[in-house]
């Protein structure tokens, strides 16, 4: 049986209104398109026996003496299958460092097309940068089944010609704590991950590289645009973030005290200590550690369960209130709001989100054209947070051709935004 957040007291609706907010969240959830959120394979992988778990368990552990490997760094790879369009695949260790600059070790994927003619500086690559799945170890991406279903738009990328890099980030798969939403650790993670997909010979990676990544990873896109400078080697030719978690600051604002933010405060509650010590959880919560852990830990379906779990039998929020109304809490998060792009920018945003309110992107547009015209912004009606990155992924793809191609990019800075900036 699932646990539960405990009540936090105040008034309670009536039990049959929780009972039917509980039914259409789930609902919402389960049919509204978690399964192309994440891929169909994914979803099912959460329920993966123990036994495979522990079977993959020895690739992630890292090879003695790692730590003097240089960041980027290839520390392991073995082919996976199920490649489309007759690719080739590979799950991948590597060196990677956090957001303070220590060394780490993440996994991931990799991703090349099995023939056809290999340009003299080598393929282009798509960094992609992945959405919430939650923190445990059975997670990550790479740890799936089916580990290609997990990338919207990949069987185009490949026959594209293009090599795709695929971050788990680390901590996420591998030891450590994965520094969730903290955009410097996951910035390193993408940027690392095309380091090593170049030490894969046959897949033929070159150094011109774009960007895509979804929510959390568009998060990690946008901050990895900014971060060219962390590997000067790598040519960025543009970023494409679906419904990223941009503005962080609205978001969690208007969030915090929805189921949505109980979802994704567990993990920030986890990892932003983690990362700024002198952060306290007693601070925004009374939760018990023990419980938060176990909440961020769970792959994000079962996660999400136990939260309506919850709401139907009128718990409260995991957060006690606002966390921007604590000084340490608002500047650690506002120091992971990404800056405004440096390169061509494509922001896809569905305007019947739900989680990422598609307000803050538009604040998030509306302050990048004020310093910068290299923003194109599609915003999609009817579209929702789930299936945001698979209605980009097509969207990406164009632009990305011509990126690589080096095409002028456009704007619509110069155009009205269909949605009000969300403040």
């Amino acid at each position: 049986m699932a646990s539960r957040v405990a009540p936090i007291g105040g008034p309670k609706s009536h039990p049959l209104a929780n009972y039917l907010l509980g039914v259409g969240l789930t609902v919402l959830v389960l049919v509204g398109g978690v399964t192309t959120y994440f891929g169909v394979t994914h979803v099912i992988a959460t329920g993966q026996t123990s036994s495979r778990q522990q079977a993959l368990a020895p690739f992630y552990l890292p090879p003695a003496g790692w730590s003097a490997a240089a960041v980027g760094t290839l520390l392991r790879s073995e082919p996976v299958g199920g490649v489309p369009a007759g690719g080739l695949g590979w799950r991948i260790l590597y060196v990677s460092q956090d957001a303070a600059g220590t060394k780490v070790v993440s996994s991931g994927l990799v991703f090349a097309p099995g023939h056809g003619s290999i340009p003299s500086p080598g393929r282009n690559v798509v960094a992609w940068a992945h959405p919430t799945v939650g923190m445990g170890d059975q997670c990550a991406p790479s740890r799936t089944v089916n580990v290609e279903s997990d990338i919207p738009g990949l069987a185009d990328f490949l026959a594209s010609g293009w090599v795709v890099a695929a971050t788990d980030y680390a901590g996420l798969g591998t030891p450590g704590t994965e520094q969730y939403l903290v955009g410097a650790a996951e910035a390193h993670d993408v940027l690392n991950s095309v380091r090593a997909a170049r030490a894969i010979r046959a897949a033929h990676a070159g150094t011109s590289v774009a960007v895509f990544g979804h929510s959390q990873g568009g998060q990690a896109a946008l901050w990895a645009a900014d971060d060219a400078s962390y590997a000067p080697e790598l040519s960025l030719v543009g970023v494409a973030a679906a419904a990223p978690a941009a503005e962080l600051g609205p978001l969690i604002d208007h969030q915090w005290p929805s189921i949505y933010g109980s979802l994704i405060g567990a993990e920030v509650l986890v990892a932003y200590p983690s990362t700024y010590p002198t952060l306290r959880l007693r601070d925004v919560t009374s939760r018990p550690q023990k419980r938060i852990v176990e909440l961020a830990d769970r792959c994000i379906i079962p996660a999400m369960l136990d939260i309506v779990a919850s709401k139907v039998v009128g718990g409260g929020p995991l957060l006690d209130h606002n966390p921007l109304t604590e000084p340490g809490w608002r500047a650690a998060l506002m120091a992971n709001t990404p800056p405004t792009p440096s390169i061509p920018t494509l922001i896809v945003q569905g305007t019947d989100d739900p989680i990422v309110l598609p307000g803050t992107n538009a604040l998030y547009v509306q302050r990048a054209c004020a310093t910068t015209h290299l923003v194109t912004a599609v915003f999609i009606g009817a579209l929702g947070h789930m299936k945001a990155g698979v209605a980009a992924a097509p969207i990406a793809s164009t632009w990305f051709q011509q990126r690589f191609s080096r095409s002028p990019a456009g704007t619509t800075c110069d155009t009205r935004l269909p949605v009000p900036p969300l403040r």
